[in-house]
């Protein structure tokens, strides 16, 4: 399972163990009496105070603060500072490799389920129901996995250090996402998910129509998530139009709900393909919500403190850009 090997693979790190002998019996393994984390605002005394953005009633009303390239400067074209190399934006033909074959190999296997049907309407209605599993446990699985690498570990963990750096710098600077090419931007969820790829597609000749369908569809969509992510920090004139619809449809997150995980307590909302699971996983409140439960499960297990029961510091807050 994911989430144990990330945990388990952060024990030995100082930074995320847990200090058990300093803490309250009340304290341990809850948030209660843990630090609430404080906007960009109050963050730390050295950030200006600013009025407080009212809520939004559309997506293009929400706080161009908090993702950046609908107002902030592409890099070094436009004098706004630089936020990456233009190089670290770009695909490289390695990365390019690696998202076109993932991509090949779950197209293939959808194929051969696909091609079970035969005028079978039994197994059409069951390749269908397939694909709305798949879209559905897509989201509840992006929404583990974001969890996951928000909160445990980092750059120097193994097998998802890459990941877990990636993410967590996006609290720091969120409009990078939206700056990077296409299989820059996605090429880190799909090279690990090209094994599985190819194992779906070496049995797909002997599995079920159903399944050969649901798993291809279902790792397609773990990893397009990040690209999902990357539109929902996008205004509605940086989108392609069919985009933008599945966002307002509910197929896709949109800017505005996703637009809640990158604000205080910065603990929730973390589905990116549909979102439609946010509301079931954050139910209960900060306390007693599903992601909750499993951060206390976790820290009584193996002793890790998820990044979300400490202070806020720089690394959650957003940088504000600044021009050159």
């Amino acid at each position: 399972m994911f989430a144990t090997q990330l945990v388990t693979s952060c024990v030995a790190q100082p930074m995320l163990r847990a200090e058990t002998s300093a803490k309250s019996p009340l304290a341990i393994g809850s948030r209660i009496n843990k630090p609430v984390r404080l906007g960009p605002c109050a963050a730390s005394s050295a950030v200006q105070d600013k009025p407080t953005t009212a809520s939004p009633t559309s997506d293009e009303d929400y706080d161009p603060s908090y993702d950046g390239p609908a107002s902030a400067p592409r890099v070094i074209s436009s004098g706004r500072v630089v936020l990456e190399s233009e190089d670290e934006l770009k695909s490289t033909w390695e990365q390019r490799a690696w998202v076109g074959g993932a991509t090949a190999l779950m197209g293939a296997t959808f194929i051969n389920g696909a091609n079970h049907v035969h005028g079978d309407w039994g197994v059409a209605v069951q390749c269908a129901a397939a694909m709305y599993f798949a879209w559905s446990l897509g989201d509840l699985g992006s929404g583990l996995y974001h969890w996951g690498v928000d909160n445990y570990g980092d750059g120097n963990t193994p097998v998802f250090g890459s990941q877990i750096a990636a993410f967590q710098g996006h609290h720091k600077r969120p409009w990078t996402i939206t700056e990077r090419e296409f299989c820059n931007n996605v090429h880190k969820v799909f090279k690990p998910a090209a094994p599985v790829a190819g194992f779906l597609f070496a049995i797909s000749p002997w599995t079920p129509a159903a399944f050969s369908v649901w798993s291809s569809s279902f790792l397609f969509l773990i990893c397009m998530s990040q690209q999902f992510h990357a539109w929902s920090h996008m205004k509605r004139s940086q989108l392609n139009p069919l985009v933008y619809q599945a966002q307002q449809t509910g197929l896709l997150i949109n800017r505005r709900d996703h637009g809640a995980h990158h604000k205080p307590p910065f603990n929730n909302n973390y589905c990116i393909v549909s979102g439609q699971w946010n509301s079931i996983l954050d139910a209960g409140g900060p306390e007693k919500s599903f992601f909750a439960m499993l951060e206390k499960f976790f820290y009584n297990q193996y002793g890790v403190e998820p990044r979300g029961w400490s202070d806020p510091d720089d690394q959650w807050t957003e940088e504000t850009p600044k021009s050159a």
